[in-house]
């Protein structure tokens, strides 16, 4: 078991343990033929579906108190089983979007080389400052996710929230977990989560401090045969 000391800017009380369960959404359209997700309103695929449906089961005999999901298509249909397995409403909060990358939305990875060769070749070297027209820059990413997070905690302390969301917005939140900062490329880990894969994390407050337990990190047992 990893136990990850972090400060919270959440308004915790002391003896407080709040459950996250985080959820990648099912394969989208995107994922399936090689696009750039970002903001675009792609559904799952079928495949995306039957992931949702097994994630629901899982999710549903863990109990959990609350959803709150990304607002975008592919994030909303992963929640949706979800919360009509656990019987619970849907919490939409934009802030748990995916990474947008502008111009780049919704294109071909191709497509996206072809029509933008020079913010393509910036994109692949990394640089944290150079982004496509229209793109979020990482410290953004990270500043609203964390947002998001943190506030999910205070409005459910105590609870066991199901958090659906997208592959690098949840990277933004294990950095987040881990006290790591903005991922701005000086971290030596990535985590990229699976589609439909459970994360399980604990926000604790004991003691005067407050600081994270890692259960799981990507976990898929409930997939098998999806």
């Amino acid at each position: 078991m990893v136990v990850v000391t972090a400060g919270s800017r959440a308004p915790i009380q002391e003896g407080t343990r709040t459950t996250l369960l985080l959820v990648r959404h099912g394969e989208a359209e995107s994922n399936a033929q090689l696009r750039f997700g970002g903001w675009s309103p792609v559904p799952l695929t079928d495949k995306g579906r039957r992931q949702a449906e097994a994630a629901a089961k899982a999710i549903a005999a863990r109990a959990p108190t609350a959803i709150v999901t990304s607002d975008i298509v592919r994030a909303r249909q992963t929640a949706e089983p979800i919360a009509a397995a656990c019987g619970l409403p849907l919490e939409l909060d934009e802030r748990l979007r995916e990474r947008s990358v502008g111009v780049f939305d919704g294109l071909l990875f191709a497509e996206a080389e072809a029509k933008y060769p020079e913010a393509w070749k910036q994109m692949l070297a990394r640089d944290p400052d150079a982004v496509p027209e229209g793109a979020e820059t990482v410290d953004q990413v990270f500043r609203r996710v964390t947002e998001a997070i943190d506030s999910i905690i205070a409005a459910h302390e105590g609870g066991k929230v199901v958090v659906v969301s997208h592959g690098i917005a949840l990277y933004h939140v294990f950095a987040h977990v881990c006290g790591l900062g903005s991922p701005r490329g000086h971290q030596r880990v990535f985590v990229l989560a699976d589609n439909a894969s459970i994360t399980h994390v604990e926000h604790r407050a004991d003691d005067d401090r407050t600081h994270w337990r890692i259960h799981t990190v990507n976990d898929t047992a409930h997939l098998a045969g999806v």
